[in-house]
């Protein structure tokens, strides 16, 4: 029999028996404020689709006084971010397995978010599969309801169609962004930690590209 599960549910991390907690909600729609999360009111950074959260421990690890949730609808990589964060003793980083749209829109309190991370979401190349991709100017408004003042949305992608959409989703999302930044080759935020897809596609030659949006 199938049981719902319960508000903040939280599963030992790896760490020990007395180490950090790593929460792993899968009900969005109840998902507690962030200071209750995290025991404190700082700020707070999310990566969406964090896959193994390379990114996201290693920033974790360089702010300690910043809060990191990773988002991530795929049990098993996150199972495998779960016990690396919990090896590391991390206390402000945590886990929601959960797809993006329905967390955002449902679970996320309007101001909330210092930075979203988005890097290399699925490109559903095909024609037919466009309608699939995440980065659309309805997403963009939605998390930007969710962003602090002069708060950041951090955009990379390896597929120039991809990107040639998600600049025209920053015009439809009919939001007056304080400050765009778009670079090939130079990310614009963080660029002392990359992502596996982006040592991947670097070593690979792809041209990488980087759309930073700000508050």
């Amino acid at each position: 029999m199938f049981m719902r599960p319960q508000l903040e549910t939280f599963l030992q991390n790896g760490s020990g028996a007395s180490g950090p907690k790593t929460l792993l909600q899968e009900n969005p729609r109840e998902l507690p404020e962030f200071a209750r999360i995290f025991g404190n009111g700082a700020a707070v950074e999310v990566e969406i689709g964090c896959g193994k959260a390379k990114f996201l421990i290693a920033r974790a690890i360089e702010n300690p006084s910043t809060n990191f949730l990773g988002v991530d609808p795929m049990r098993k990589k996150q199972k495998y971010a779960v016990t690396r964060s919990g090896k590391r003793g991390l206390e402000n980083i945590k886990f929601l397995r959960a797809e993006a749209r329905e967390t955002i829109h449902c679970g996320f309190r309007p101001e909330s978010v210092s930075v979203f991370h988005i890097y290399f979401p699925d490109p559903w190349p095909k024609r037919r599969q466009r309608k699939r991709r995440l980065v659309t100017g309805v997403f963009l408004r939605m998390l930007h309801e969710k962003l602090t003042c002069g708060g950041l949305i951090e955009v990379a992608t390896d597929h120039l169609d991809y990107f040639t959409q998600m600049q025209g989703a920053v015009i439809h999302s009919g939001i007056a962004w304080s400050k765009v930044t778009v670079t090939r080759g130079e990310r614009p935020f963080g660029a002392t930690v990359k992502t596996n897809y982006e040592m991947k596609y670097e070593a690979a030659g792809r041209d990488l590209f980087y759309l930073e949006l700000r508050k």
